[in-house]
């Protein structure tokens, strides 16, 4: 009967840390999740705050003088893919190595290196490859001749349409270069493989 009670008690208590584990993982996914819905929503604030701008007299203007800001980070831009119905603000965030990518990488896009948005040169950014198919999530459906959108701190907007899609090593600095010279584009990039490789599409000016 003393056995039958001792081995009742461990039951329990295994039962109890089982359900405790189970709670500790749902609030975390909870958690994660309701950021992530939080910073998308604000990301949306800052792409309306931007777009409600007042470019008719930019000529008057430096593209310093437009201060739009999202969590501390200046931004520089509007990316929009309308294929996969993304629309971020662009980040400058001054150092690219990794550490001091980590924090802004979470709440949007970063610029990663190259000229100012829609200037002539390549421009390369970079944004997660989330699961849930926010930031670069959803750039695996995109195709050759997909439309990447660019608008600038001048209120231009540019197209882009994407002429190559390929995966490479993380170190391949190649992919930073332009392919013409006095021709604008961009290049995204993302994770792939566990962060192993690196997702790259290019695109150019229409």
């Amino acid at each position: 009967m003393k056995q039958n009670n001792t081995e009742l008690k461990i039951y329990k208590a295994i039962f109890y840390m089982l359900l405790i584990a189970i709670l500790i993982v749902v609030g975390m996914i909870i958690y994660k999740y309701g950021s992530s819905q939080i910073n998308e929503r604000e990301s949306q604030e800052v792409v309306q705050a931007f777009s409600n701008i007042d470019f008719s007299n930019i000529e008057e203007k430096s593209e310093n003088e437009i201060q739009l800001e999202f969590k501390g980070y200046k931004v520089i831009g509007i990316v929009k893919i309308p294929k996969i119905d993304i629309e971020y603000p662009i980040l400058e965030i001054g150092n690219i190595d990794p550490e001091s990518a980590k924090a802004p990488m979470k709440i949007s896009i970063i610029k990663y290196w190259g000229e100012n948005v829609n200037d002539y040169g390549n421009l390369s950014i970079a944004g997660h490859n989330n699961k849930n198919g926010t930031m670069f999530g959803k750039t695996k459906k995109l195709q050759i001749g997909d439309i990447v959108e660019l608008t600038d701190l001048k209120g231009e907007t540019i197209q882009y349409s994407i002429y190559d899609i390929f995966v490479t090593d993380p170190n391949d600095v190649s992919i930073l270069l332009p392919k013409e010279e006095k021709v604008r584009e961009v290049t995204l990039i993302t994770c792939t493989n566990g962060n192993k490789q690196r997702y790259i599409l290019k695109a150019k000016e229409i």
